[in-house]
């Protein structure tokens, strides 16, 4: 509109024809208020019915060339280029069919366009020619543009997924090296990580720790007895008690064979000692149906974090209460 409202005012006095009122009604404001309902009608469907959003958009593009070129002089001969707009739209989307419909259009205009320029004027039809040419050679580029366009988004597709692949391949491979298959608890390297983290953790930011070591009691028995596949069950269940009454806070991990380990975080350690009581009695109550529905049970030593104490001093202080509930007689938890 400003563009208009600058020729309009520049012709004042010197094209009357065009600088008229009824010029200024029926070429300016009514085609610009045209093409503001337009651009109103457009934004609303974007918003309210994104799925109709793309076919919108190419066919207000084609709308707004058509109010373009019935309401420009015909003294501007290049006025059918405006058509290209249409055409460059329809390849925003790498859609085919938009633009094999925008070159149709495109070609019925310029039909009409050839039959309403007269025979005997040849600078007219050569002019015309070059249009046609232009408005096909930017067809034809727009499709070389959407099969290139459709070449990289595969690439990129490709690129992506191989990209999520390896992304997931790392997180099982990651995982596969923290966890131990059979039980699905953490293994004996993660153990020490993550216990030398939270003692390096205890100096900038003290807080209640707990160690407590698992040991499966006559464990040797029960392979000889039943079988070593029936002991994998029992590592197994054992492991389900543990998980099923520490806390998210906590950490449980298999440290060898059928020992484990428990790190018990921000308890007192009466509460700690209270979850290792329920372990205790939970698989000591846990019937198992591959040993004719007897139980296992477990003894436990438990040390708590004490402000001197090393990784190895922490586990060495476990692992002797440990030794001491199995010489005094097993199933039952020592606290040093």
């Amino acid at each position: 509109m400003a563009s208009q409202l600058y020729v309009y005012l520049s012709m004042w006095g010197h094209r009357p024809e065009l600088s008229d009122k009824p010029y200024l009604i029926r070429h300016i404001w009514i085609p610009d208020a045209i093409l503001f309902a337009l651009l109103l009608i457009l934004e609303a469907v974007h918003k309210y019915k994104p799925l109709l959003s793309e076919f919108s958009i190419i066919l207000g593009s084609h709308l707004c060339g058509i109010v373009f070129i019935l309401n420009l002089s015909s003294e501007y001969h290049v006025k059918p280029l405006i058509m290209l707009l249409p055409l460059l739209v329809s390849m925003i989307y790498l859609r085919e069919n938009y633009l094999r419909a925008s070159s149709v259009i495109c070609l019925i205009y310029i039909i009409i366009l050839f039959l309403n320029t007269s025979i005997t004027d040849y600078t007219l039809r050569i002019q015309n020619i070059i249009i046609t040419l232009i408005l096909a050679g930017t067809s034809l580029a727009g499709f070389g543009v959407i099969a290139r366009g459709k070449d990289l988004m595969r690439s990129l597709e490709n690129s992506l997924k191989s990209e999520q692949e390896l992304r997931i391949q790392n997180i099982i491979m990651d995982r596969l090296s923290k966890i131990d298959p059979l039980t699905d608890l953490y293994n004996h390297k993660t153990f020490h990580e993550y216990l030398g983290w939270l003692i390096d953790h205890q100096e900038s930011n003290p807080f209640p720790m707990q160690l407590a070591v698992i040991d499966i009691d006559n464990f040797k028995k029960v392979n000889d007895r039943y079988g070593h596949w029936v002991g994998d069950i029992v590592l197994r269940q054992v492991a389900a008690v543990m998980l099923q009454h520490i806390g998210s806070d906590d950490f449980a991990a298999r440290y060898g064979g059928e020992e484990f380990v428990i790190i018990l975080t921000s308890k007192t350690l009466e509460d700690s000692g209270r979850i290792m009581e329920n372990i205790l009695t939970g698989i000591a109550s846990l019937p198992i149906s591959e040993m004719d529905n007897e139980s296992v049970t477990v003894s436990i030593g438990m040390h708590e974090y004490n402000g001197g104490d090393s990784k190895s001093s922490i586990f060495q202080q476990a692992d002797d209460a440990l030794y001491e509930a199995k010489k005094t007689g097993k199933n039952k938890i020592v606290i040093f």
